[in-house]
């Protein structure tokens, strides 16, 4: 309607018009919104982060990489030895010490062993994760558990056979020690169990049984558990300094209580800084072309459910990729019924309506030829240093701007790492720039 003001518009005039705060509406709550959140909150401005539930970062496993693991294995397998760690940037290091959750040390990666039987390497961890880095010539115990994911027998023989313990000395050793208290605990998830020792209570019966097994088996190096110390903070720093031998987790793959970890250090974190917080799950998002300062100043925000939209200055996208359910898997086809379909498309979909480019790093998609989309047996998986497109697919950006107003974090960028480190470097610049 002519002569109406939009939200944007509105907003900043009751607001009290010129020299308000910017305000930046960040979508997504995982790491990547974490990190644009707290960079525009550092410049002044007004921050809302809104998110509608578990993202990526919710389902890691606690490792904190810069560059993909696989590749930094791969060229110290040709170098012969360890790649120095490049240190973060001041604002990177800033956050992860207000965030208090992740280890990152200043000159070196760390070493973590998965419960594949795997040691790799890593630039940071969840706290609660064991570091075999600093360790030489050592055993490592790693007490046997009634627990389906868990078996310390074959864990010990795989990780005592890995090129990095042979070279180091390390030997691990399973034994016996009750480490589960109650009968459920056979079954229930690594989250749940991970809660219980939250209990300080909890937490000195399991140093009890550590005690007795280090004394048991004439002493160790260290300890490795599984997945379960602590789901509000992690707590195997604690046990370490009262057994006098670091504690830790091994690495899993999805589900592991360190994202319940970093929800927890999250949530505290943008309650400090004074980011607000919205439950709810954004439809669409697109320009304000009645704004204050003419056409394409402003962002609209429509949020299911709601009947009026948010308005902002800028958003930051921080929804994820294809893992995350940011990017959506769309081919043609999808639609198509028992008929052909009624036109062709790119195969692949934002998961929220906006007005981006999808693309992957080699350029933006176009119409394919094939209504099943690409051939994904070929193209889907990494090959070499060559990601696989479902790593790659996201939304093409200048930087981190993606259209007027919008920007993008982490993996909702085409043909960025997916890696903890990487989110945290495009949030920073995202939300220094929104």
């Amino acid at each position: 309607m002519r002569g109406q003001r939009s939200p944007v518009a509105a907003l900043r005039a009751g607001a009290g018009g010129e020299g308000v705060a910017r305000s930046i509406l960040v979508i997504g709550a995982g790491v990547a919104g974490l990190a644009a959140a707290w960079s525009a909150r550092r410049r002044g401005a007004r921050v809302t982060v809104i998110s509608a539930g578990v993202g990526e970062t919710a389902l890691a496993g606690g490792a904190v990489d810069d560059v993909p693991w696989e590749q930094v294995e791969r060229a110290a397998r040709l170098l012969g030895s360890d790649l120095p760690a490049g240190d973060l940037a001041p604002a990177a290091r800033q956050l992860a010490a207000e965030l208090g959750l992740w280890d990152v040390p200043q000159a070196s990666g760390v070493r973590l062993a998965t419960v594949a039987g795997r040691i790799r390497p890593a630039r940071g961890r969840d706290r609660a994760l064991l570091d075999l880095g600093s360790l030489r010539r050592t055993r490592v115990l790693i007490p046997r558990a009634a627990r389906a994911a868990w078996d310390a027998d074959a864990l010990a023989e795989a990780l005592t056979d890995e090129p990095f313990a042979r070279a180091r000395g390390l030997r691990f050793l399973p034994v016996d020690a009750p480490v589960l208290r109650f009968d459920d605990e056979r079954q229930i998830a690594d989250g749940d169990l991970a809660a219980r020792h939250d209990d300080p209570a909890r937490l000195s019966w399991l140093l009890d049984r550590l005690r007795q097994a280090l004394e048991g088996a004439g002493g160790a190096g260290a300890i490795l558990l599984g997945p379960w110390l602590g789901a509000r903070a992690p707590r195997a720093e604690a046990l370490a300094a009262r057994l006098g031998v670091p504690v830790g987790e091994a690495l899993i793959g999805a589900g592991s209580p360190a994202g319940l970890r970093f929800e927890a250090a999250r949530d505290a974190l943008l309650a400090a800084i004074g980011a607000a917080r919205r439950h709810g799950r954004v439809r669409a998002v697109g320009g304000e072309p009645g704004g204050p300062g003419g056409p394409g100043e402003g962002v609209s925000v429509h949020v299911e459910g709601e009947d009026v939209p948010l308005a902002a200055d800028a958003v930051i996208l921080a929804i994820g990729g294809l893992a995350g359910g940011g990017i959506v898997y769309a081919p043609p086809e999808r639609g198509a019924g028992p008929d052909l379909a009624a036109r062709g498309g790119a195969p692949f979909a934002l998961s929220i309506e906006a007005p981006i480019t999808l693309g992957d790093a080699r350029g933006a998609f176009g119409v394919v030829s094939s209504m099943q989309g690409p051939e994904l047996d070929v193209v889907a998986w990494p090959r070499g240093e060559r990601p696989g497109a479902l790593e790659s697919v996201g939304v093409r950006c200048e930087g981190v701007r993606a259209a007027p107003g919008i920007l993008a974090a982490g993996a909702t960028i085409a043909g960025r790492a997916r890696t903890v480190l990487d989110a945290v470097t495009t949030g920073l610049r995202a939300g220094a720039e929104a």
